[in-house]
């Protein structure tokens, strides 16, 4: 298996795992369920991770990516959750927003070649992004950090865990 290979298959696994526990968010009020004070809650989290894909857009593939400026204050870095569903998009169009904007990121690393991946980010790329291949390797540990926080979210709503199921076929 290719680097591009792997980097596809934990972007995608991240992403099932994520849609699997947001798939059973049923109660438009459980989208702001936060398990703690200062936590973020699901909508933040389904927000955030569709502009944090955006913005890798911007880094490696300017044209494929969307202007998100009005949703920086509610998904960005440092944004804060909200305690209204009526200061977000709707659940449909978040979880639309996600799904496109990581078709995308996916579009793009399908256009890499494997020396591509090896080549510097742009000027002003996180020093813990040095090349194009650490940026696809980020995203696919960013968003298990957040899968995990949905798991509380999960758990309290009386779901069982998903490693807890039967296994898929």
């Amino acid at each position: 298996m290719t680097l591009k290979e792997r980097l596809r298959f934990g972007l995608e696994h991240a992403r099932r795992v994520t849609d699997k526990i947001l798939d059973e968010i049923q109660e438009p009020k459980d989208w702001l369920l936060r398990p703690a004070p200062n936590t973020n809650h699901a909508m933040w989290i389904a927000g955030h991770l569709a502009f944090t894909d955006n913005r890798f857009a911007i880094m490696l593939d300017q044209p494929s990516a969307i202007d998100l400026d009005h949703l920086k204050d509610r998904f960005g870095k440092f944004s804060q959750p909200q305690e209204e569903l009526s200061a977000y998009p709707s659940v449909k169009e978040v979880r639309e927003l996600m799904r496109d904007r990581r078709q995308n990121f996916l579009r793009i690393l399908d256009n890499c070649s494997e020396e591509d991946l090896e080549k510097p980010t742009p000027e002003g790329a996180p020093p813990f992004m040095p090349n194009v291949g650490m940026v696809f390797q980020m995203a696919a540990w960013h968003e298990p950090i957040h899968t995990g926080q949905l798991t509380i979210i999960h758990r309290i709503l009386g779901n069982t865990p998903l490693a807890d199921r039967p296994a898929e076929k």
